[in-house]
């Protein structure tokens, strides 16, 4: 297996309980066929993290965790990422749709 596909899947069960309740299925059904339920949008998704970093994708969507201190990011072509969200803002085409701002 690719490392990128291998990498992807990894992260599609670690987060699997949140892409399920995303998708409205159990984590049973999520798991069973997880292409069936990523529904990828068509947008661009931007991570800028504390350091001034930037990523995009197309295609893709994030998730965040504040538990894990984390944001996971899927993308239909790209695979699949995890960032950390200290400082982190995710921006939705152009729009900001989080920022974490709290230690």
């Amino acid at each position: 297996m690719y490392p990128v596909h291998r990498l992807s899947t990894e992260v599609e069960r670690e987060w699997a309980e949140f892409l399920a309740m995303r998708a409205g299925c159990s984590i049973e059904m999520f798991l069973s066929s997880p292409v069936s339920f990523m529904n990828y949008p068509i947008e661009t998704l931007k991570i800028e993290l504390m350091d001034g970093s930037t990523v995009s994708f197309k295609y893709a969507f994030a998730l965040v965790n504040p538990a894990w201190k984390a944001i996971a990011v899927f993308t239909e072509h790209c695979g699949h990422h995890v960032f950390p969200w200290h400082e982190a803002r995710v921006w939705r085409d152009g729009v900001l749709d989080f920022e974490q701002q709290d230690a």
